[in-house]
This record gives structure tokens, C-alpha cells and sequence, in this order.
């Protein structure tokens, strides 16, 4: 029962890969945020965050933590506890269980085999404790321009900083994202962290695409996608899975001209050099 884990910083096309993985059968939980994040493992992410008063905008503390075996050991335990542990309340599943829904849940137990992960952002600096807890789960990291990241993240945080959602639901707005280029530093740590780890990875099990990729070839991304989780899936049902893929956000070209001096001042970045993107 090994999930395919999504990895990638937050507006790095997580949700679109989400989307469409889901849209060939695999099982990304019954219960999603508007974003196509497991509500499940976005809460068991969110207690780990919270251990160091942290939140998705703000994870220097946690990146600290998480390179201590002892957190993460100690972590890990917590979280098998979460998933496996028995039902407290009959009827309400707070265990796995509770990610896969009743009728897949029956599936499984039944011995039926199923293709399933999940997409939550925060797994990207978790994940050393998920690899402990699904040591042969697969891992995709989907990776986007880090300046294209910054313009995303910017723009969202200028929307939510009035809305009254963010009052209900504070975890969701870190106010240091409006500053331009501590969201571009940001993307740094988010796929910077994900490198330190990787060697941890199991060979074979590790896969990484680009967004940009991603929505210029759709259907061929998606063949290597599924190639590398193992997972078998008609040719009809690929082409039906990315037919909602909105090539023309590849143009990016009106961003970069209304935040051209933010882009401009950014300091030189050694991430951008190594996987050969540019500023504009």
C-alpha cells in the first residue's frame, strides 16, 4: 500500500499534476481542499508544522527540525499512531481510513489493489518523516520557474490579505509573501530542501517534471509520470485526462512586464542557474 507522494513548492502547477493524475483513477482522497489537497494529510502536515510554530510562509524553524533524526523519529511515530491507530468513534474513521472514504476503504480491505497518493505543498519539507512511514512510496517533485512562483504567490497574497477567509483560516495567509523576493527565496528552500533529502530516496523512486513541461506536453509528461509510479492506464483515458490542460499559461510575458523591477532586483540564484531557468 505505497502512495505516490507529490512534492513541490506551493503555485508550482501541484494542483493541475493533481488533477490529472486523478482524472486517470488514482485515488487522491475523498475529501480535498479547493486546491486538490488531501484535507487529510494536510492536517496531519499542518500538526507537524505546528511542533515548531511554523506554517507554510515560514519554515526556517521547521527545515531546522526536520535535519535532527531525533524530530523526525519522533515525528514519524506520532504520525503512524494518527494512521493506523483503531477507530475511536464508531462510524467516524480519524485513521487512513478516513482519506480513502468508506467504499474504497471496503475496496481495500477486501484485498482489492489501489492506486492512490496525495497532494499537499507542505509534504515538501515533511517528507523525510513520509519516506519512514512509506519507505518504497514514489516521489514526484514537480518544479516551476521560481520567478513565475514569486509573481503566483504575490499576487494571491495581495487578494487574501482582506479576505475574511483568512480570519477563519489564518494558517493559509503568511503575511511575509508580500514582500517579492522572500517569495522567491522561499521557492529556494521549498525545492533546496527537497535536494538535501533526496539521496534518502530509494533509486527508482525519486521523479522529477517541469510545470512548464507539464502544460506544453500534457499527455507526454503524464505517460512518464505514469511509467515511473508504475501505473498502467489506457491511451484514451490519457488524452481524456488532459484535455482541461490551459496551454496558454505558458505566457507569462504581462506579469513579467508589471513586475519587472521586482524581477530585476532579485539577486543572482544558483538554484535558477542548475535547472536552467531564467528571470524573463
Amino acid at each position: 500500500m505505497q502512495p505516490l507522494i507529490l512534492l513541490g513548492m506551493h503555485r508550482s502547477g501541484t494542483s493541475l499534476n493533481a488533477k490529472i493524475l486523478m482524472n486517470t483513477g488514482i485515488q487522491m482522497g475523498w475529501l480535498l481542499s479547493r486546491d486538490s489537497e488531501s484535507v487529510y494529510f494536510q492536517r496531519l502536515n499542518r500538526k507537524i508544522f505546528s511542533y515548531e510554530g511554523t506554517k507554510w510562509g515560514d519554515v526556517d524553524l521547521l527545515i531546522t527540525a526536520m535535519k535532527s533524526e531525533n524530530f523526525v523519529d519522533t515525528q514519524t511515530k506520532k504520525i503512524l499512531y494518527h494512521l493506523f491507530r483503531p477507530n475511536l468513534i464508531p462510524g467516524m474513521d480519524l485513521n487512513i481510513s478516513f482519506f480513502f472514504g468508506y467504499r474504497h476503504w471496503q475496496e481495500i480491505k477486501s484485498g482489492q489493489p489501489i492506486n492512490w497518493g496525495w497532494k499537499d505543498p507542505r509534504t515538501t519539507i515533511t517528507y523525510p518523516i513520509w519516506l519512514q512511514v512509506f519507505p518504497n512510496a514514489k516521489f514526484l517533485h514537480i518544479i516551476r520557474n521560481g520567478v513565475d512562483v514569486a509573481i503566483s504567490i504575490y499576487r494571491r497574497s495581495l487578494i487574501q490579505q482582506n479576505k475574511i477567509r483568512n480570519r477563519l483560516f489564518p494558517l493559509d495567509f503568511s503575511p511575509e509573501t508580500l514582500n517579492f523576493e522572500y517569495s522567491f527565496r522561499l521557492w529556494e528552500k521549498y525545492v533546496n530542501f527537497v535536494y538535501h533529502f533526496s539521496n534518502r530516496i530509494p533509486k527508482g523512486n525519486y521523479y522529477e517534471i517541469r510545470y512548464e513541461d507539464l502544460l506544453a506536453h500534457p499527455e507526454a509528461i503524464l505517460r512518464e509520470t505514469l511509467n515511473f509510479a508504475k501505473i498502467s492506464v489506457d491511451d484514451h483515458v490519457i488524452n481524456d485526462a488532459c484535455k482541461g490542460v490551459n496551454r496558454s499559461r505558458l505566457d507569462n510575458s504581462q506579469y513579467y512586464q508589471a513586475f519587472s523591477k521586482e524581477i530585476q532586483s532579485l539577486p543572482y540564484s544558483t538554484l535558477m542557474d542548475r535547472l536552467n531557468y531564467t528571470k524573463g
